[in-house]
């Protein structure tokens, strides 16, 4: 097969990255001339700022009078506040930057927002976005909410905790600064369409909500309800979905987290651990048998774990492929061995004390990334053209109706993707408009059959049937195939490799998640991309990283996310670390690569050449718990776990209702709201007097006699009768509330998509970020396997039929499992 040409048959060059957003030369062409204004809100909007501010836009914040909120909390203020320079917000200087800026952020965590202030008005050339928990229209439009409001409604916190006690929340902040990350990809997306010939130059606006952004972050939650009925129920401190062993186990000297994801890793584990006489037990038929019996399974583990070291048995278990990490504390992590010879952290000030803060949540060749402290200033430069008098020529933002162009359309995008985080990454840029191809190993689905355990323990199958072809009725692959095209190839064979390298020197965008030996072991490393295509955009999404001691160790979310801390931030008071009902770091790392991918297209439309993106999952989920290390180094001590209580709010909590394991989310979040709370249930009159520190002191108290008025209502009702109060509330959503939620339902956030072999489906957007011209949109239901191998292979590759005949032949493309 002779090499790539470098004219395709569309007469486009090829290997210089074709994909190029043109529009007014007036426009801005790098980060570093964008200008964003940030109105002081939440987090959420803060962590879409910084993003942009990190990468190298001008950020400017204007502050109500008395200053930002966040202020008040030196940990937050010195993570989230970082790269900007503050104004007050009735100053002239704050009219005059937002009459140039390219991007202007909104942002509240509790509620609804209101109009911008008079003196504030935007041009039209401005991308807008609005963050807030339930967004401008739809049932909730006017709920109040808080973090375990948000965890609550979008379907997490009922996956967390013990089956027989209350769903526990998880980390606290994770629900904004997901929600900050689509503000920040709908903010690329938009500035990506203005920069096209045909928008002449124009803004809309993004709308993100945090019940949305929390909803499209599922893994298979959805797949099991709409595939199976099947309501997807906590699992206690192990992980919420098919297979043992996944969760958190207690060794002799501390805890640890362990995934085993295939069959053939069972079976080491159970000749490592000397317990493969387990597979003698007469209901075991096969190892997957075994791994679905966690009643049988886990007491003999348990017992041969408890007399192991957790760092002995870590370096065992990763030796054999087999991923496994320690649960570390957040002091733990400020002196990780890894992230300290990554040279990741960075100093910075919290108050009068010097602090380590985490670095970037991902690495771009070529764009540093710069998290300065936020810096109080009287006026700061002013861009060109920018003077005091707010009368500066100015118009509102373009509110024009949907568009039928997508902000990616003609982007070619390579997903060598498995699993989770890389399919989601690759889904978001699909249902941004890029032609999505899936490069996936024949036999990566699943074989000819699936043992009958497998497919009634996961519910991943319509009706729980895996026939005719359980490749193509595969629910939890399906979902992430949803907008993408299926290339069935094997990569690994020198024929594959050559019909790669092809679609290489055609793409503008390659993902893969594969461990960092891989890609170089099949021939392809950073210098070879580049020899093939120039313009390439690379992104590598290795568990840990390209470097470091711990480079080469298998990586899985629920491993991840203890490792990196997330499971010393929760449980409940009386119990140790607890871990998450979802793999969190894996969606996290998802939605970080898709906006990386969308800045690396920014900078590129000024230069041909392409750029490596390196998102190491574990310091993306570092990075999403920045305050919580900041405030642990302030403390000198490492944070206590409140269950679901909350340091500001009190009472907070989940409250039984009427129904089996039906809960209630509460949280009082001001004085108003608790005295509305007193009258609403009768409480005795001196306790409407209660500042919020004797609430606290009456918590339990406060608990008992809110959980008596909660227990003769049903959730939903209850949450819509505090609400009409004024008072966050939620009820805590199950599969079947989820995908019954007229909220979600009104903002048309579900789609009835048709798959040719698995039927008709309930799927959510992943693309939480909702832009007002140019909307992301599910395009095409999920691929058969190998469904576009010639369209592809034609078109991509340039093989005529002949070529593509001898690759079937040969069994390097198919379109089923090899038997």
């Amino acid at each position: 097969m002779s090499a790539a040409k470098t004219v395709n048959a569309d007469g486009l060059t090829v290997g210089t990255g074709r994909w190029k957003p043109t529009g007014p030369d007036d426009l801005p062409r790098r980060m570093s001339d964008l200008v964003v204004v940030e109105l002081a809100g939440s987090t959420a909007g803060a962590y879409t700022a910084k993003l942009l501010g990190d990468l190298g836009a001008v950020v400017v914040m204007l502050e109500p009078p008395g200053g930002a909120p966040m202020r008040a909390d030196a940990a937050q203020w010195a993570t989230w506040a970082t790269s900007r320079v503050t104004l007050p917000i009735d100053s002239a200087a704050a009219a005059a930057w937002m009459s140039r800026a390219d991007v202007v952020i909104e942002s509240s965590a509790r509620a609804a927002l209101g109009p911008l202030p008079v003196n504030l008005v935007p041009s039209e050339r401005a991308v807008n976005v609005r963050i807030s928990p339930f967004g401008s229209y739809g049932p909730y439009a006017s709920w109040s909410s808080a973090d375990i409001i948000d965890q609550a409604i979008g379907g997490h916190l009922f996956l967390s905790g013990r089956p027989d006690r209350e769903p526990l929340q998880g980390p606290h902040g994770q629900a904004a600064l997901a929600a900050g990350v689509f503000g920040a990809i709908g903010a690329m997306a938009a500035l990506l369409v203005r920069s096209q010939g045909g928008r002449s130059g124009k803004g809309q606006s993004v709308e993100v909500t945090h019940h949305e952004a929390l909803a499209s972050l599922h893994q298979f939650t959805d797949v099991r309800f709409t595939h199976a009925g099947n309501v997807l129920k906590r699992m206690g401190n192990r992980y919420a979905g098919p297979g043992s062993p996944i969760g958190m186990y207690r060794a002799a000297d501390g805890w640890m987290a362990l995934t085993v994801s295939t069959a053939a890793h069972a079976e080491v584990l159970l000749a490592i651990t000397g317990l493969d006489t387990l597979l003698e037990h007469p209901e075991i038929h096969s190892v997957t048998d075994l791994m679905v019996n966690a009643p049988l399974f886990e007491p003999a583990f348990e017992r041969w774990l408890s007399t192991q070291k957790v760092n002995e048995t870590v370096e065992l278990f990763q030796s054999a492929r087999i991923a496994a990490g320690p649960v570390l504390t957040m002091r733990e992590i400020i002196r990780d061995p890894h992230l300290e010879e990554r040279s990741w952290w960075q100093d910075t000030m919290a108050g009068d004390r010097s602090v380590r803060i985490p670095g970037p949540p991902f690495r771009i060749g070529g764009m540093p990334w710069h998290a300065a402290a936020a810096v109080d200033a009287g006026g700061p430069p002013p861009p060109p053209g920018v003077t005091d008098d707010p009368s500066t020529e100015r118009t509102t933002v373009a509110n024009q109706g949907p568009d039928a162009t997508l902000p990616l359309d003609g982007l070619r995008v390579l997903d060598l993707t498995r699993v989770w985080a890389g399919p989601l990454a690759a889904r978001i840029l699909g249902e941004l408009g890029a032609d999505v191809v899936m490069v996936e190993a024949p036999w990566a689905r699943t074989p000819l059959t699936m043992p009958e355990s497998y497919v009634q323990s996961s519910h991943f199958f319509p009706d729980d049937d895996q026939f005719p072809h359980p490749w193509n009725r595969q629910g939890f692959v399906n979902k992430f195939a949803i907008t993408k095209r299926s290339l069935a190839m094997d990569i690994s064979s020198p024929a594959g490799r050559e019909v790669l390298e092809r679609l290489v020197a055609n793409a503008d965008v390659l993902i893969e998640n594969y461990s960092p030996r891989v890609m170089p072991n099949l021939g392809f490393t950073d210098e070879r991309l580049r020899e093939i295509n120039p313009g390439l955009i690379y992104v590598t999404m290795p568990g840990y990283g390209r470097t470091g001691p711990a480079k080469d160790y298998s990586a899985y979310g629920p491993v991840l996310d203890s490792h990196a801390g997330l499971s010393t931030l929760m449980g409940y008071p009386d119990v140790d670390a607890w871990k998450c009902g979802i793999a969190w770091p894996d969606p996290v790392a998802g939605i970080h690569t898709a906006f990386a991918v969308l800045a690396a297209l920014w900078e590129r439309s000024t230069e041909s050449g392409g750029t490596t993106i390196e998102v190491a999952q574990f310091e993306t989920a570092v990075a999403m718990i920045a305050d919580r290390l900041v405030r642990a180094q302030l403390d000198e001590a490492d944070p206590q776990i409140l269950g679901n209580r909350d340091l500001v709010h009190a009472p907070q909590g989940v409250y039984p209702t009427v129904g089996d394991d039906c809960w209630l989310a509460v949280a009082v979040t001001d004085e108003l709201s608790w005295q509305s709370l007193c009258s609403i249930v009768e409480w005795p009159e001196e306790w409407a007097g209660w500042s919020r520190e004797e609430r606290v002191l009456h918590h339990d108290e406060i608990d008992a006699a809110l959980s008596r008025w909660t227990g003769t209502r049903s959730a939903p009702e209850a949450a819509s009768y505090l609400q009409s109060y004024g008072i966050a509330a939620a009820p805590v959503v199950d599969a079947s509330l989820l995908f019954g939620d007229p909220h979600l339902g009104a903002r048309s956030f579900y789609s009835d998509v048709e798959h040719p072999e698995a039927g008709r489906h309930h799927w959510g957007l992943s693309c939480a970020a909702r832009l007002s011209v140019t909307p992301a949109r599910i395009t095409r239901p999920a691929p058969c396997l190998g469904q576009h191998n010639r369209e592809v292979l034609r078109a991509w590759a340039g093989l005529d039929d002949a070529q593509i005949d001898a690759l079937v032949t040969q069994g390097t493309v198919a379109d089923r499992p090899p038997a």
